[in-house]
């Protein structure tokens, strides 16, 4: 197992307990060591609801008769479906530490709950292992969960969809989610279901109901949607519904699924684009200079980071130099769509990599993940952390996908590059020909301890350290100063 300074996904148990918390009526309870029980302080930093998290830990060890035994999974398990009357399913997972340590799967009949006089039933995840990750449990425990509780019915007299997003802690999932209904509504289709946030068993016993899926988060929903396919012939769209051209290719694709005119479908989207999307506007009338030559680099997910490329390549004519994801188990999904916008794209799970990569190409623009805005800072290039993981939750969410989305989009790129605009405007007004500024020479012991600092990290303690030889009057930067720097 490598240990790296910053990753870009948990452990697959931490997708599983996304998963549960973002729905109704599920429970998940997770095998593992005490000390490795942090999610419920996660859940409730990134809520703010003061709500407990639907989670329960089963301890590998608790303590027991002044010693330290192994917990019974069993047991816990029971106890769960007997004191949870809401809960109307069950998620096991396992830490990665329980995974290594031989934990397996529980298999037993949980009781009736008293107060419903039914019982759970009851998800297992044999595909747990170290190699599963958050996202691709996420989507898998999503597969696990709609193959239990999805039955055939009817569809709906009035065309409808389900929408399939991302899960608790995706960056503005809810406004995404709500972006999307309202833009559907635009055209006459009317929403199923949410999934997974806010999701209800029962809604998922309905999902066969809709007409189709759409599927705006493929990272947290393509095992299930797939499943519905191929289970009951419910069509999916996948495009991501980012920028202008984005999300009209999702309101044609999924009126056409629905049979609905396309006319009028075509009306509706260019009188919503006249009002709210204003991403295709601002690139024909922004001035030229503001994107002329401008190169940019893309990495994060698979979603926000094709769905970025795409609109800032096709829709406002900007150079794509280079778009990576840290996301190794769709690697080949992720080749073939970023390479429609971008010569050169890429798979890399370790944030140092990355961040050379930034280092030596330099771009005018990165958007990118919270871990990729320290290099940006040391390079001086504008950021913007536009990709999950991200570390900020605000207060008031705002979508970034649909055509409101396209104005946030269009709001933050105008903001990133006039900020650089200016930036250099006063670079240039400051330089003077002479004399030549000269930076502290290093010596050769501390050129070393500075190659040992992560490569993200390294611009910013070269500056900080040279700063700090000025200020205490050194003509070198020696191993004393640059420890001094870093306080």
């Amino acid at each position: 197992m490598r240990i790296l300074r910053g990753v870009y996904e948990g452990p697959g148990s931490h997708g599983l307990l996304r998963l549960a918390a973002s729905m109704r009526g599920v429970h998940a309870v997770l095998r593992a060591y005490p000390d490795e029980w942090y999610f419920p302080a996660l859940y409730g930093a990134w809520t703010r609801t003061g709500e407990p998290a639907p989670v329960s830990l089963s301890a590998v060890r608790e303590p027991s008769g002044g010693s330290w035994t192994a917990g019974d999974p069993a047991r816990d398990l029971a106890r769960m479906a007997r004191s949870r009357p809401e809960a109307e399913a069950l998620i096991f997972a396992r830490s990665e530490t329980a995974l290594l340590a031989g934990e397996g799967t529980p298999i037993l009949s949980l009781p009736e709950n008293p107060e419903t006089g039914l019982s759970p039933k009851l998800i297992t995840c044999e595909w747990e292992s170290p190699e599963v990750r958050e996202v691709e449990a996420s989507d898998l425990g999503l597969a696990e969960l709609v193959r239990a509780h999805a039955k055939r019915q009817q569809r709906s007299p009035a065309p409808t969809v389900n929408i399939f997003g991302p899960p608790v802690f995706g960056p503005n999932a809810a406004a995404e989610f709500s972006e999307l209904e309202r833009t559907l509504g635009l055209v006459g289709i009317g929403v199923n279901a949410r999934v997974p946030l806010g999701t209800t068993v029962a809604d998922l016993s309905r999902l066969p109901r809709a007409w189709a899926n759409v599927v705006l988060y493929r990272e947290a929903a393509e095992a299930a949607t797939l499943f519905l396919q191929d289970e009951f012939g419910m069509p999916r769209v996948t495009t991501p519904p980012i920028g202008s051209v984005g999300t009209g290719a999702v309101l044609r694709a999924t009126a056409e699924l629905c049979f609905l005119d396309q006319k009028s479908v075509r009306r509706a989207v260019w009188a919503e684009l006249s009002r709210t999307g204003k991403l295709a506007w601002y690139a024909r009338l922004a001035v030229p200079e503001t994107f002329r030559g401008r190169r940019v680099a893309l990495f994060g997910d698979l979603t926000y980071t094709t769905g970025i490329g795409y609109t800032l390549a096709r829709e406002v004519g900007m150079e794509v130099v280079w778009a990576g994801t840290y996301l190794t188990h769709l690697e080949k999904d992720f080749l073939f769509h970023a390479g429609t916008f971008t010569e050169e794209a890429f798979v890399e799970d370790d944030p140092e990599a990355v961040a050379t990569r930034v280092q030596e190409t330099v771009p005018d623009l990165l958007i990118g993940t919270h871990f990729e805005k320290e290099v940006a800072e040391s390079l001086d290039v504008p950021f913007l952390p536009l990709c999950p993981p991200v570390l900020k939750h605000p207060f008031v969410e705002r979508p970034l996908m649909g055509y409101a989305g396209s104005s946030e989009l269009a709001d933050a790129l105008e903001n990133a590059l006039e900020s650089a605009s200016r930036g250099v405007r006063a670079r240039a007004r400051d330089e003077k020909p002479e004399p030549e500024a000269r930076g502290p020479r290093w010596t050769g012991e501390a050129l070393a301890e500075l190659e040992e600092i992560p490569a993200f990290l390294r611009g910013r303690a070269r500056r900080l350290a040279e700063d700090h030889a000025q200020a205490v009057g050194s003509s070198e930067v020696t191993p004393r100063i640059l420890e001094e720097s870093r306080f």
